[in-house]
């Protein structure tokens, strides 16, 4: 086991918590700065689709105290403001979860994705074939809408937008249909400059890609799924985009070297005996400089000739993006990371039942201590502004969200 440099004394945590019915999912990474008025682009190989906008005022007028129920996604984007979504409604707060207005109602929201408290992103399902792309940029009091539609049936959603001073927002929707062995027709829009393009850059009768995050306008990243050659497990592997999306092709990730021989032994004895990867989270940038989390297996051979399997979690390194080197690497563990700069971050180590709250000034290279994370609390996101952070926490027993905070960068705290 690798060791980790504890340099903190551990403090006591108390607890924050707003509590969330549903099943949620955090993802605010690369998004900073403010929106500019979006314009068409001219530049694009792909034109821009113009559309209609709305005001809903019901919808504004309806506030919500705490608890929340049935939310499929909470995105909180400062220490004070954020989003979150059940299927029906999207919920905004300014006041740290305390009250919720209900800003948008549809009948049937597929995500939602939010970068600040004036701008949001919301996929609603019109029929089994269209939805709707909505877009705000004052808080949910105004809504503008894009159709967008696929030949097939549409079962899930994803979309992600990031914000520069630069090219205002861009980012993606991306469509999918039923699918067969993880695979599946699929279908992405680029958005760029906050419009939506007129047709598909990307498309695919099985298609697997997921978990999809833009870098940049061009540079996009994803996660690919495939079957082992059994049939019964599938991998993963780690795919980039440098066209806005259009066409993806694999990026190799290494073995660490301290994990190499191991696997070069394996080969020797049992040539089929190969690592495999199990998981890949989206790469968190700041600004050019990367963080991707991996979970992989690696087969060894045992002292009575059988074959056993370890699993590791390797948190890789990159400086746009040209390579991907490993620089931490734990057995039987795993981090729920956010970087505040190339070098500060905070994580949420899992080993065992174990849990706790760290910090790195080494850019991930070593980890300390900040305070444990009690058993009760299951983190499934973790982001801060500043000294303020934010946990979201799904309940095992009545599937439900609570929403975490610290306000000195550790400690949590009751609202």
């Amino acid at each position: 086991m690798q060791k980790r440099i504890w340099g903190l004394t551990a403090s006591m945590l108390a607890l924050t918590c707003l509590t969330v019915t549903g099943c949620g999912t955090m993802s605010l990474i690369n998004k900073n700065g403010n929106t500019l008025n979006p314009t068409a682009s001219s530049d694009s190989p792909h034109s821009f689709k113009p559309s209609r906008t709305h005001r809903d005022v019901n919808s504004a007028k309806s506030v919500v105290i705490s608890p929340l129920e049935n939310l499929k996604s909470i995105y909180m984007v400062n220490g004070t403001t954020g989003w979150a979504n059940s299927s029906r409604s999207i919920f905004r707060t300014t006041t740290s979860g305390r009250k919720w207005v209900r800003v948008f109602n549809s009948k049937h929201i597929l995500a939602l994705d939010a970068v600040n408290s004036q701008n949001a992103w919301v996929i609603t399902q019109g029929s089994a074939r269209h939805v709707t792309l909505n877009t705000t940029s004052d808080g949910g009091v105004h809504w503008r809408m894009d159709r967008l539609s696929a030949p097939w049936t549409i079962v899930n959603a994803q979309l992600h937008v990031s914000i520069n001073s630069q090219d205002s927002s861009f980012g993606f929707v991306m469509l999918s249909g039923p699918l067969d062995l993880q695979t599946g027709p699929q279908a992405l829009w680029r958005i760029l400059r906050g419009h939506v393009s007129s047709s598909p850059v990307y498309q695919s009768l099985h298609g697997s890609i997921q978990k999809i995050q833009y870098a940049t306008p061009n540079e996009a990243w994803a996660t690919n799924y495939f079957p082992n050659p059994n049939h019964k497990s599938f991998s993963s592997s780690l795919m980039i985009s440098t066209n806005g999306g259009m066409s993806w092709g694999p990026v190799t990730l290494s073995i660490p070297h301290s994990l190499l021989m191991k696997d070069m032994n394996n080969h020797k004895t049992n040539p089929k005996l190969q690592a495999s990867v199990l998981a890949i989270y989206p790469p968190t940038w700041v600004s050019h400089i990367g963080f991707l989390s991996v979970s992989l297996t690696l087969p060894y051979t045992t002292r009575e000739n059988t074959v056993d399997y370890q699993r590791y979690f390797v948190l890789y390194h990159t400086v746009n993006g040209a390579q991907w080197k490993p620089i931490w690497i734990s057995p039987d563990s795993s981090l729920l990371t956010d970087f505040l700069t190339s070098k500060k971050g905070r994580a949420i180590v899992f080993q065992g039942k174990q849990q706790e709250l760290e910090q790195t000034l080494t850019g991930g290279r070593t980890w300390e201590t900040v305070a444990p994370i009690p058993s009760t609390i299951h983190p499934i996101c973790l982001k801060f502004f500043g000294q303020t952070g934010w946990i979201v926490s799904q309940s095992i027993q009545s599937n439900s969200l609570s929403l975490w905070r610290s306000q000195d960068g550790g400690r949590i705290g009751m609202l």
